[in-house]
């Protein structure tokens, strides 16, 4: 709002009204609303990245093959590894790839949307047609990198899009990129909020102290919830100077830990609560020891993926010297035996 608003609003107000607009959104509707603006955002998202993707390197370059030369020449680092920085080299990125990809399916939000499935095909075609958003991608860095040599002075790398879409094409095209751009940043954090808000009124607090809670008490609960991490969330966009690409990534480096009790859960029936809760608790421990050390990367490596491989050793080791309950499936088998 700030950039698309040529500055007559301050980042602040914005992010006031975004929230508000957001938590409002939240409050009154539910996953399926969530779903239906997210159609409309997928085509103007693919819009946006198709036509500024292609149109501003030949804008400024006359090609991409040629805004490619012109990088070569000026900024050569920004095409090797490790880049910019003196860490992030080839065992980061490829560390970094794997942490992302094991992690992708482990977001909380995304098992509540596979939940709202209409059955076992939707589940498979939407595997298939997600990973074709990432041809949208390079199309971004494209962007990026016209900005980086056209927009002099540009300190903050997430407004480099909507600056150079600012200096590049009229206020009406700014404003359908900024309506992309706003839809594409309000239906993730509707369906981020509704899902924590959800699993902490019926999988927390429901299950920890008030077991007899009705689904009505814990629906309005959830409601509360609502508000309580839109506010949370509101003070860390305010006061919190971290990239939109450091945050993915710290979320990555913990949420990926789920990996080990999810998968050991399905396909190993050794595994215990003692093992899986252990590992957990390992691997949210490196992460956040790495992180608040500034170790992140260490020793070259994502310290989400080490964490990870810590967190998986330490739940076999756990798992393997605990004594094991029988699972549901056995007890089940066991029932129909007798």
């Amino acid at each position: 709002m700030e950039v698309s608003g040529f500055g007559g609003i301050s980042r602040a107000t914005a992010i006031l009204i975004a929230f508000a607009l957001v938590a409002a959104f939240v409050f009154v509707s539910g996953i399926r609303a969530v779903a239906w603006i997210s159609v409309i955002k997928d085509f103007l998202m693919l819009f946006a990245a198709f036509f500024i993707g292609i149109g501003l390197p030949y804008m400024y370059f006359g090609g991409i093959s040629e805004m490619f030369t012109a990088l070569i020449n000026a900024k050569p680092a920004h095409l090797i590894l490790p880049g910019s920085t003196k860490t992030m080299g080839q065992s980061w990125y490829v560390s970094t790839v794997l942490l992302t990809s094991l992690g992708f399916y482990m977001w909380p939000h995304l098992f509540s949307a596979t939940f709202t499935a209409k059955n076992n095909n939707t589940i498979r075609r939407n595997a298939v047609i997600m990973p074709l958003y990432t041809i949208t991608m390079p199309l971004i860095f494209l962007v990026g990198f016209t900005a980086i040599m056209t927009v002099p002075g540009l300190s903050n790398g997430d407004l480099a899009l909507l600056t150079i879409v600012r200096k590049s094409y009229p206020a009406w095209f700014m404003g359908i990129i900024g309506a992309a751009g706003a839809l594409t940043a309000m239906v993730p954090a509707a369906i981020l909020i509704l899902a924590a808000a959800t699993l902490f009124a019926k999988n927390f607090y429901r299950e920890m102290f008030a077991p007899n809670m009705t689904d009505a008490q814990v629906e309005k609960l959830a409601r509360v919830m609502v508000i309580v991490i839109t506010l949370i969330a509101l003070y860390f966009a305010i006061y919190s100077s971290t990239t939109l690409v450091n945050l993915l990534l710290l979320g990555y480096a913990g949420v990926t830990q789920f990996l080990p009790g999810v998968l050991f859960g399905l396909y190993w029936r050794r595994v215990t609560k003692k093992g899986v809760f252990t590992g957990l608790v390992a691997g949210i421990a490196v992460v956040a020891y790495l992180v608040l050390t500034k170790q992140d990367p260490f020793f070259g490596i994502n310290a989400g993926f080490i964490a990870l491989c810590v967190n998986f050793a330490v739940t076999v080791i756990v798992s393997l010297s605990t004594q094991s309950e029988p699972n549901r499936f056995d007890k089940d088998l066991a029932m129909a035996a007798k």
